[in-house]
């Protein structure tokens, strides 16, 4: 954290710079027609505007945003933003100052710091009236700079974009849709209080005040060392014993995993690194006891790993990302998080594609958790936010064209009996009540990739083995992507559960109806129940709408207060990159 005793150094300094009363020719005259002494008020709103006004004005040469602070003065009739009778607004100008030197998620060498930096130095000399109407000018662009770090972060959305746009060749559909904060900067910086200012538009939801302690804490790390890479080793787990074992200790002893218990190392002990029995030599510290074996699940449950307590290539390979890597994580999730609604709901729903997890928000409260299935690397599930609006039990699944192109079609090359065993049905439309056609005098090479146009409409009918399940909660969307029971229950014991064509799969979809059904009175929970042991299809039209964000985390806080890391299923921390302001 940047010290801000220098700050308090020149606000005493400023204390000394006054505006005295105008006697020189301002805008041609000091005095207004009347002959009175025009205010400190109106002599630095003519003098703003003359600056303004003043075609190559050497005040406004090197100062950034020209254009934004010319017409944001003009539409404020040129009232001074930080400066008083008796010289700089020392409140406002350490209000500023203070959110800069604390704010971790700015970089030391950007332009922000810089340029704070450069003004502070500014102020140490002997000042004239146009060196303060410069500084006047030079806050407010660098205010401009702030808010703007604070609303949208530092991530190249152009770059990342166009990198989504290129896994097009490859046949992957990547999308992410950005929610804009509903804030005007040139409503905020005309703002008098900046704490307040700060507050309002600092992120409310999402982990991100958890998410900025716990980078505190990373930045403390960095600073007492971090850690040392481990070196190779096949396996590490309950009774192995030797110097590995002190570097895993030592290791998960700096990043907080491990903690001093109950040890029972003289139990656990079964053989060394050379495979040779040293209990009685041994140090006990190189043990690898049940302290160790928590310490390591700990890790592994922290970074989306199967909590085994076995430490082989994967756990191996996250123990050594360096805390720098970390920090670097926790930043480009930060700055996700200032893309995310703002809006306050009562109630929402987040499904976190890296963690694999969905979860029913009320009162900023997890009321329930749900594990996830979600799209694979070649069918990514989207970004995007959007309202739950109708519920279908015991639904039809419409087989996309791409599905039945790409899997379907090559199917029933090898099996004429596939769509028959599957239970699908093809259909002249996409009505579940048009004719039903038989297609088995098809040529299906002919509607291969590439090839012509397959004529029907497939369709999976309610029953045990449809696509869908039971239930499908529906949020109209352009990527026609929705959540939806499943039949495969058992993939739902993964760690890692990217599986699905885009949409998300539910593990107990029957308690997220419940709860809605608690808020909609329309819903009668028991008779779905009912009509879910049958096999007609139903719409429950959701009346109170329930907001839902599809978002990519990878990096959030758990319960525990614990940093967590998810998995990078798409690649997108690798693609998406931050630039220093």
């Amino acid at each position: 954290m940047r010290t801000i005793n220098k700050i308090l150094l020149i606000i005493s300094l400023l204390s000394t710079v006054t505006f005295a009363t105008p006697t020189e020719e301002v805008n041609g005259s000091a005095k207004s027609n009347n002959s009175k002494p025009i205010t400190f008020e109106e002599e630095t709103k003519l003098s703003l505007k003359k600056i303004f006004s003043k075609k190559n004005s050497q005040l406004i040469k090197t100062i950034s945003h020209k254009k934004f602070l010319k017409n944001f003065y003009k539409n404020n009739n040129y009232q001074s933003q930080w400066l008083k009778k008796d010289g700089l607004n020392k409140e406002r100008y350490k209000q500023l100052m203070y959110h800069i030197a604390n704010d971790l998620t700015l970089d030391n060498n950007s332009r922000i710091v810089q340029h704070s930096q450069q003004i502070q130095e500014e102020l140490e000399n002997n000042l004239t009236k146009d060196d303060l109407y410069k500084i006047e000018i030079s806050l407010s662009s660098l205010y401009y700079d702030f808010l703007e770090h604070r609303l949208y972060g530092e991530i190249e959305w152009k770059n990342f974009s166009r990198k989504l746009r290129s896994l097009k060749k490859y046949k992957i559909n990547a999308e992410w849709l950005k929610q804009k904060a509903p804030y005007k900067i040139s409503t905020l910086l005309a703002q008098a209080n900046i704490n307040e200012t700060i507050e309002e538009i600092t992120p409310k939801r999402f982990g991100y005040k958890a998410l900025t302690k716990s980078l505190k804490k990373l930045y403390k790390m960095k600073v007492d060392g971090g850690w040392k890479k481990m070196g190779y080793f096949k396996r590490l787990e309950l009774g192995s014993s030797g110097d590995m074992v002190l570097q895993l200790r030592e290791r998960l002893t700096l990043s907080g995993d491990y903690k001093e218990c109950n040890n029972t190392t003289d139990k656990t002990l079964k053989k060394s690194d050379n495979n040779q029995s040293t209990e009685a030599k041994i140090d006990k510290k190189a043990v690898f006891g049940e302290c160790l074996n928590m310490a390591v699940k700990k890790f592994q449950k922290r970074h989306g790993l199967v909590a085994d307590g076995i430490v082989g290539t994967g756990t191996r390979k996250a123990l050594n990302i360096t805390v720098e890597e970390k920090i670097k994580t926790v930043l480009l999730n930060i700055d996700r998080i200032k893309w995310l609604p703002r809006k306050a709901n009562k109630r929402y729903v987040v499904v976190n594609i890296p963690e694999f997890m969905l979860y029913y928000i009320e009162d900023e409260k997890i009321k329930q958790s749900l594990r996830v299935i979600v799209g694979d690397k070649k069918h990514p599930t989207p970004i995007f936010n959007e309202k739950i609006s109708y519920i279908v039990l015991n639904p039809y699944w419409k087989v996309p064209e791409g599905i039945v192109k790409r899997e379907i079609v090559p199917h029933m090359i090898k099996n004429p009996n596939y769509l028959r065993r599957q239970g699908i049905q093809a259909h002249t439309t996409w009505s579940e009540r048009s004719p039903i056609v038989n297609v088995s005098n098809l040529y299906w090479e002919d509607y291969l990739p590439g090839g012509q146009r397959f004529p029907y409409r497939l369709m999976q009918p309610p029953g045990p083995r449809n696509a869908l399940g039971k239930i499908k909660f529906k949020f109209p969307n352009r990527f026609a992507v929705y959540l939806h029971d499943t039949p495969t229950r058992h993939l739902f014991k993964r760690t890692v559960r990217a599986f699905s064509h885009g949409c998300v799969r539910l593990s107990k979809p029957e308690k997220l109806l419940a709860t809605i059904s608690t808020f909609n009175k329309d819903i009668n929970l028991t008779k779905a129940t009912k009509i879910l042991k049958g096999k007609r299809k139903v719409q429950l039209n959701v009346t109170n709408k329930l907001p839902i964000s599809l978002v990519y985390l990878t990096a959030g806080v758990n319960s525990n207060n614990e940093l967590e890391f998810r998995n990078d299923i798409y690649n997108y921390d690798k693609y998406m990159k931050r630039v220093a302001q």
